[in-house]
């Protein structure tokens, strides 16, 4: 099962330039350029990223999406989103189990209004 959230989010993540092996990269992370560490939620919530299962970029015309499928403590996973043109991370989804993206890529279109979560 899946919750769709679309929200949006503040992460702390590593950009890199170069292939870095030093002794504070993760073990398989040394080739990638964008590593999110920490999702900064707007209720306060902090998921501390435990692993990264999957992660492709996506070109939109000119611009590029960066996905991630994240596990977090208690055993909880999320798919979030880089938007470089537009500067913006993006919570899409939390999900019961891990399978359910860790074998395809999702075609997904933002369309940020600059809302966050539910118009409730």
């Amino acid at each position: 099962m899946q919750t769709v959230l679309k929200e949006k989010v503040n992460v702390d993540a590593v950009f890199r330039s170069f292939k870095d092996e030093g002794p504070s990269t993760r073990s398989g992370w040394e080739h990638k350029r964008i590593e999110p560490r920490y999702v900064k939620r707007k209720k306060g919530e902090v998921l501390k990223v435990q692993e990264v299962r999957r992660s492709y970029g996506q070109r939109k015309g000119k611009r590029l999406q960066v996905h991630f499928v994240i596990h977090c403590q208690d055993d909880r996973y999320f798919h979030l989103v880089y938007d470089a043109d537009k500067i913006i991370w993006i919570l899409l989804y939390e999900f019961d189990d891990q399978i359910l993206f860790d074998e395809k890529e999702v075609n997904v279109e933002i369309q940020w209004d600059g809302l966050s979560g539910s118009k409730n």
